[in-house]
């Protein structure tokens, strides 16, 4: 029996010691169905239990992004036309993924220019086999998210522009900068929801309304239909849409709602440079069906961001081929130097994965040369022992080109720490793996240090503790017998509400309901306290948080 679990044990360690290289994601073509397996992981959201309470949350009537004071300066041009059949990344990556940077770090549409701040062409270009005809179908702003997920976006000025732009119809981006500078953007996650049921209709609202997270520009959020002919009608001034066509597949994205209105009805742009559509709740509760989704019934997606996100590792990669459809780029790692294969690996879902047509890599007549920047921090808990080894794996189906140079870039000191493959010059074949050792530590993640202004207010004092990072209210407490802290930022969305402690104390870490740090700015404390003789007082201070 000894013997016997000595060979086990063996046999095990063998194994872990070979861990393979994962198969890439498999491409889908244009109008090819979405798989059930790729509809199914895509995590369902779930609203957070703190909206069951809808006396503390309730939700408006009416939310209109494209009107609304705190939302209005981060909506992507509202009649902003797609060029060519990218509807699909228009939808996600120019509106959905685009308002979610734009809003969280403030970069207004003004300061943005005429045109979204995320060019949809980033993202559109690994999939439309360099023709700007193919690639578009509605399924295929999942596949932008996928990307948005890996890599980050390129912005417009970093990409090079939108469609019409010179020499921008096969264009992939070169330079190591911009792709630093997009890892920084990453998707956290996308989530879809089933709209379907009233509840699907209540959590496409708070997360139109305030991101699920108290964010108080809300969020867009996208879907797909049948696009073909869609009739339309007009109800009160406003385009309805009452159908759907008959077939094709084009996204569309939700910048508000509406109770009131036909029913009840979402505000849609379908980018197609005509303006606002209306769309009932009920087309979507009827499972309109959504082009080749194996589920029969529709979805509304929605992403996250990274926020405040830097990298820790990355790969700085220079590579020379022919045909950039004919390779994948892969990188892994694993938490030896001596290892030889990674314990871990991923692919950059459609992004640089056999894709972009048969053309050089900076695309048609441009250069076969491309200098690339991958994010290896998902890998960091891999090597968070001090050692270990980060690969780059090129699979190639054909055409001629080389890996001309490779090199880590670590982050996690004072100074970037550059690290070079000493394998250069390294010819593509039909696997080709390069690998950088690396010893060091890796960083831990360190809250940004607020500090608090201290107000005096309404007969309410707030001072900070810097020790703890928490506010300290006061109050004439001796006659109350209860007391709530609510918590609101400037636009009057609640942050946080928590009982008082009885002695007319009560504090604040200066986090949110879910547990997240809050960003900088200026905040309504109030208490609203019952005293023993029944009377009910309000006390109120402003907080600055810098």
């Amino acid at each position: 029996m000894k013997v016997l679990a000595s060979i086990l044990l063996i046999v095990i360690l063998f194994v872990s010691s070979q861990a393979q290289w994962a198969n890439p994601s498999p491409v889908r073509g244009q109008f090819g169905q979405m798989t059930s397996a790729k509809l199914n992981s895509i995590p369902d959201f779930v609203l957070p239990a703190i909206y069951s309470d809808r006396t503390a949350h309730p939700l408006p009537a009416v939310v209109n992004h494209e009107t609304d004071a705190v939302a209005k300066p981060y909506m992507p041009p509202v009649n902003w036309c797609i060029d060519g059949w990218c509807c699909s990344n228009a939808s996600g990556t120019s509106f959905s993924y685009d308002y979610a940077v734009q809003t969280y770090y403030k970069i207004t549409s003004a300061s943005a220019g005429s045109s979204p701040l995320m060019t949809y062409n980033y993202t559109y270009h690994f999939m439309n086999s360099a023709n700007q005809s193919t690639g578009g179908d509605g399924w295929m702003y999942v596949e932008s998210f996928d990307i948005l997920k890996a890599t980050g976006g390129l912005t417009s000025t970093d990409f090079g522009g939108f469609d019409g732009a010179v020499d921008q119809t096969n264009a992939w981006s070169s330079g190591y900068d911009k792709y630093y500078r997009a890892m920084k953007l990453r998707v956290n996650e996308y989530y879809k929801i089933d709209p379907g049921t009233t509840a699907g209709d209540n959590m496409i609202k708070q997360v139109v309304y305030d991101y699920a997270d108290g964010s108080p520009a809300g969020a867009i959020l996208s879907f797909q239909a049948n696009s073909e002919s869609m009739p339309t009608s007009t109800v009160s001034g406003r385009k309805v849409l009452t159908g759907l066509g008959g077939g094709g597949g084009h996204a569309l994205s939700i910048c508000g709602y509406d109770d009131n209105f036909n029913g009840g009805s979402w505000l849609c742009q379908a980018h197609w440079g005509t303006g606002d559509y209306w769309l009932p709740y009920s087309m979507l509760h009827s499972g309109a069906p959504w082009y080749n989704n194996p589920s029969g019934n529709n979805h509304v997606m929605f992403c996250r961001i990274k926020k405040d996100y830097t990298p820790k590792f990355t790969f700085k990669v220079t590579v020379t081929e022919s045909q950039r459809n004919q390779i994948c780029l892969m990188v892994g790692a694993a938490n030896s130097t001596t290892a030889t294969q990674p314990s871990v690996s991923k692919d950059f879902g459609n992004a640089f994965n056999y894709g972009g047509g048969s053309i050089p890599m900076c695309g048609s007549g441009k250069s076969s040369t491309m200098e690339i920047g991958f994010d290896l921090t998902d890998f960091a808990s891999v090597v968070s022992g001090g050692q270990g080894t980060f690969f780059l794996k090129v699979l190639s189906k054909g055409g001629s080109g080389q890996v001309n140079s490779l090199a880590l870039e670590d982050y996690n000191g004072a100074s970037v720490r550059e690290i070079a493959c000493s394998q250069t010059n390294v010819n593509i074949t039909s696997s080709t793996v390069l690998s950088v050792p690396w010893t060091g530590s890796v960083s831990t993640e360190i809250e940004q240090q607020k500090t608090l202004a201290s107000h005096q207010g309404n007969g309410l004092s707030a001072t900070m503790s810097p020790s703890s990072k928490t506010v300290q209210f006061s109050f004439p407490g001796n006659a109350m017998r209860s007391a709530t802290l609510q918590i609101k930022n400037v636009s009057g969305r609640t942050v946080l509400t928590k009982a008082c402690q009885s002695a007319g104390t009560a504090s604040w870490d200066m986090k949110d309901y879910f547990g997240r740090s809050v960003s900088s700015g200026t905040y309504i404390a109030s208490v609203n306290a019952t005293g023993v003789d029944g009377a009910v007082r309000e006390l109120s201070t402003k907080v600055l948080v810098k």
